[in-house]
């Protein structure tokens, strides 16, 4: 659970903060249709994608029964598209509010776009990036229903203690003992990036 989570947090902000740089700082046809796509990529519930979903991953080798590596790979790479939409908004939002006279002030100066981005504007906006990253953590290490239909092998938390509610009963200790420990990650993760977490959470409101 903590290989997948933080591999499609890590995939899923790399891909966000330039896709939302690209949509706050350009103009291009098309880009209002663009945000309202992916919006709508969020209303869609997982499991109206899952029986193609299942047969797309069989055909790709990405199955752990096939490959325990791809399925591990697999998993990130569904998890980081079902929180790409979420991420992408979020991040839009904070870097709107980052004046792109800061943008222009540096290329006058001879930086180059990707310089600006990487120098400049991305300092300003780790707040937010700390704190879609903890949101997106968390949908990664909560998810259900992919991770039991798309692994066999590998099993996340959510999907281990469902195994054991039995027809012969269930096995509370276990089951109280697997959601304490599952909670322990979660924490650790907010407590690495809380200095930036509260600053974060508000400067897209502003």
């Amino acid at each position: 659970s903590i290989i997948i989570s933080v591999g499609s947090t890590a995939l899923t902000m790399i891909v966000a903060v330039l896709a939302a740089y690209a949509l706050s700082r350009m103009r291009f046809r098309g880009r209002n249709g663009y945000l309202n796509w992916v919006l709508g990529q969020r209303f869609m519930p997982p499991i109206a994608i899952l029986i193609p979903l299942v047969t797309i991953y069989k055909t790709a080798g990405l199955r752990d029964t096939d490959n325990l590596y791809m399925g591990y790979l697999g998993l990130m790479m569904i998890y980081a598209l079902m929180n790409l939409p979420i991420a992408v908004l979020l991040m839009k939002s904070f870097l709107d509010d980052v004046p792109k006279d800061v943008d222009e002030a540096a290329m006058i100066d001879g930086a180059t776009r990707f310089q600006t981005f990487r120098k400049v504007v991305l300092p300003m906006v780790k707040g937010g990036i700390a704190a879609s990253a903890v949101l997106v953590f968390i949908f990664s290490w909560t998810e259900f229903l992919l991770s039991l239909f798309l692994t066999t092998e590998i099993r996340t938390v959510p999907v281990k203690i469902q195994t054991f509610v039995t027809s012969t009963g269930n096995e509370w200790g276990f089951i109280a003992a697997l959601g304490t420990a599952a909670i322990i990650p979660s924490f650790i993760f907010i407590l690495l990036v809380q200095k930036h977490l509260v600053r974060g959470l508000t400067l897209g409101s502003l």
